[in-house]
């Protein structure tokens, strides 16, 4: 199987982001008008694309999956993959939380389970859920992406895009009730549908350099909008605006694909030497890994370092800290057998 290099490097990419994004966290506060508040603002508007990128790599590598294995072969491999590490780290937040939080809690196997179902463990985790739901329907959507026919999932994409990028994110912006088309079209317009095809449609389809400039002036034009809109209105409502910059909405969205096309377009042929080969695949590999323990570094920093996360060592240095910490631990779990297994 042919290996894309700027896959890896987008993978990279889309885990440091997500450190930065959960650094910057200061822009969820009610600070409007703040001058780091509005730098923890940018931050977050600029790295939103980090999650949607691993759910596009996720499209672009295993809607196509027939081709090297059958369907029982590809859920064992994803649900071990992904479920394992899912519930092992689920439980160890669960045994931790109380002594992060100082707050007193009665162990007890059905409320590990219901906050299991309700994501009330880590919040962070909510990638999960949209994961394992695209492994359970990636046989019937591996039906409808077709190399050598790709209306199907250019219609998909366009249901998608008028329910939940435009539809919905207007109703979310405007704090109003979401419109019932939403949950009456459910296949087509299930929120990570779109970025899941998308991703792959992009791996196996060459732009023109017409598309690709328009694209990318697009992604531009989104994520100045989103930080101007969020700012505005965070102002304006005297709280802040965090529907604004949602992945689900169509800012979110063609800043998303933006980021993918850019990188595949400009690394798409990278061959890079066997030494830089295995760096590239060793340090992608960590990426589940680095999503489920940073936050322990962050919450390290914050409550025995006292790095306030309104500063701008939490918002710049911090990230890079974090991220190079988490991923050599990752690298040293991956070297021990069986724990290898967890992230």
């Amino acid at each position: 199987m042919k290996r894309y290099y700027y896959m890896d490097i987008l993978t990279i990419l889309a885990t440091i982001a997500v450190v930065f994004l959960h650094t910057s966290e200061y822009a969820f506060s009610n600070q409007t008008g703040d001058s780091h508040w509005v730098i923890a603002v940018i931050l977050q508007v600029t790295f939103i694309w980090a999650v949607p990128i691993f759910f596009m790599m996720s499209g672009a590598h295993l809607l196509d999956y027939r081709e090297r294995y059958d369907t029982v072969t590809f859920f064992k491999k994803r649900m071990t993959k992904v479920f394992v590490p899912f519930i092992f780290w689920s439980f160890v937040w669960y045994i931790l939380n109380p002594f992060i939080f100082h707050q007193p809690t009665d162990y007890h196997i059905g409320q590990f389970i219901d906050a299991v179902m309700h994501n009330s463990i880590q919040p962070i985790f909510w990638f999960f859920y949209f994961v394992i739901g695209f492994y359970i329907s990636a046989p019937l959507l591996a039906k409808i992406t077709n190399k050598a026919d790709k209306t199907l999932a250019l219609y998909l994409l366009v249901v998608n895009m008028v329910f939940v990028n435009i539809l919905s994110y207007y109703y979310e912006v405007r704090l109003q009730t979401d419109n019932f088309f939403l949950h009456g079209i459910q296949i087509g317009a299930a929120g990570g549908v779109g970025f899941f095809v998308v991703g792959w449609y992009l791996k196996n389809t060459v732009l023109h350099k017409w598309q690709k400039n328009m694209l990318y002036v697009a992604a531009l034009a989104s994520v100045s909008i989103m930080i101007a809109l969020t700012i505005y209105l965070s102002i304006k409502r005297g709280k802040f605006a965090r529907e604004v910059y949602d992945i689900w909405g169509l800012f979110g969205f063609i800043l998303s694909i933006g980021v993918f096309e850019f990188v595949k377009s400009h690394l798409a042929t990278y061959q890079p030497s066997p030494k830089v080969q295995l760096a590239l695949q060793k340090v992608a590999s960590t990426s589940l890994g680095v999503y489920v323990i940073h936050e322990f570094f962050i919450y390290f920093a914050e409550r025995k370092l006292h790095i306030a996360d309104s500063s701008l060592k939490h918002m710049f240095i911090l990230p890079i800290i974090v991220w190079l910490a988490s991923t050599a631990l990752v690298l040293i779990i991956h070297k021990i057998p069986l724990l290898n297994k967890i992230v």
